[in-house]
């Protein structure tokens, strides 16, 4: 079952029209922008627990209808963002594309790292949760308090939440880097 199997939005939007309001007005009950709840029943994005709370409680209805298909789902396909490589977050040298931005209620935030010739000092994540970071592709150095390990493909390293690290390229070619984090902090953006 994929992301797109999941239809929340259809739920949402059969429950407004059942109670006859317009998305003004839910809009005005919930405090959500009626732009924001329009794209949410288009499936454009996907809404936040705390907003299928404000909803349900606009409907007069407890939460669960709209939670079932996700809290009792064992697996989420996660495709990649159709976004080009100049629409994805950038800094000098280096890209990363989120792969579990779309999930709903995720327990860890996975994201690749891809960096390009002589590229330097990229941060892995801020420090405060624990990290795996596993060479996909190429060959980096990740510092880590001063030391520096050369990760190769198949290479990965385990981080504390206290660790901080920096990727730097070891080989002209770059280097595809994934990166996992449990949730405490979201992964931050170049």
């Amino acid at each position: 079952m994929s992301d797109s199997d999941i239809d929340v939005g259809s739920k949402i939007r059969a429950y407004r029209k059942s109670k006859n309001l317009s998305l003004i007005e839910l809009s005005r009950r919930t405090g959500i922008a009626a732009s924001n709840l329009s794209s949410i029943e288009l499936n454009k994005s996907s809404p936040t627990l705390g907003t299928i709370i404000r909803l349900a409680d606009a409907f007069g209805m407890k939460p669960g209808p709209f939670l079932d298909e996700v809290l009792y789902r064992k697996a989420v396909l996660c495709r990649e963002p159709a976004a080009s490589p100049s629409e994805r977050t950038r800094t000098v040298g280096a890209a990363q594309r989120f792969l579990t931005d779309g999930v709903m209620l995720n327990r860890m935030d996975a994201k690749v790292i891809i960096l390009e010739d002589d590229v330097e000092d990229v941060p892995v994540e801020e420090p405060g949760t624990d990290r795996f970071v596993y060479c996909v592709e190429g060959s980096f150095v990740m510092r880590v308090d001063g030391e520096d390990y050369l990760l190769s493909k198949g290479d990965a390293v385990y981080l504390l939440p206290e660790t901080v690290a920096l990727l730097s390229v070891a080989e002209e070619s770059g280097a595809r880097i994934l990166v996992v984090n449990t949730p405490g902090k979201k992964c931050p953006r170049f």
